[in-house]
């Protein structure tokens, strides 16, 4: 008897994860804050205050080796300092691992780009201890920066991840029905205080700046968000 062939099983398909972008440093992307901002001019002792709207975009990215560049027009704590007139920044938001992220800002940035530019650099020392700005997955109780600063008993000069609570974002573009979890991040000094509010796969949706001696402070939240291309 001429044994039955049998069709091979098909090996069960391997499921793919879609790859998570908990920040989304894509070209075209950007954000809109909005609040106050306070400040004392320079040779003043008068306090001004303004209502104010603040933009940041991703103008262009780009890839160096395993580092993934994001060409910024604008960050919050450009206005952490303001005066009248002042115009959004230069910066760069550098992911050199992944869920790790520095940002550079202003003459830092065009020093650090022109480096990422040239291909004869090998970008020994190209970043600093403290601008590294998120260290992700972000965990309540969760520290970092400076080595040097991490084991501070008092806390100061590091991120500090405080809280994580689950929230409905009302800002345009992020629909009001979903929810998210939004972690809280402080980073205190001795003369001044800033925190963040982060969503993965937002982003900043919030930023708070509070210096204790010369008046500077400012909240802004979010109020717009668009994912680009």
């Amino acid at each position: 008897m001429t044994p039955v062939q049998k069709d091979g099983i098909p090996p069960a398909p391997v499921a793919t994860e879609t790859e998570r972008i908990d920040f989304p440093l894509v070209p075209g992307s950007y954000w809109v804050y909005e609040g106050i901002t306070q400040w004392m001019p320079t040779n003043s002792d008068q306090v001004n205050q303004t209502a104010i709207t603040w933009k940041m975009e991703v103008v262009d990215t780009f890839e160096r080796g395993p580092l993934k560049v994001g060409i910024l027009k604008g960050y919050p704590a450009d206005v952490a300092w303001y005066s009248e007139g002042k115009e959004r920044g230069e910066h760069l938001i550098i992911e050199v691992s992944p869920g790790k992220y520095y940002l550079v800002s202003d003459e830092r940035a065009r020093l650090v780009l022109q480096r990422l530019t040239d291909e004869a650099d090998v970008l020994v020392n190209l970043l600093e201890d403290v601008e590294l700005l998120l260290d992700l997955p972000l965990i309540p109780g969760k520290v970092f920066g400076s080595s040097e600063q991490i084991t501070r008993l008092d806390g100061g000069y590091r991120w500090n991840v405080e809280t994580a609570e689950q929230v409905g974002l009302e800002a345009a573009g992020i629909s009001s029905t979903e929810s998210h979890i939004q972690y809280h991040l402080t980073f205190r000094t001795a003369p001044d205080m800033m925190s963040l509010d982060f969503v993965p796969g937002i982003g900043i949706t919030r930023y708070q700046y509070q210096h204790h001696g010369a008046i500077a402070e400012t909240d802004l939240k979010l109020i717009e968000y668009y994912p680009g291309n």
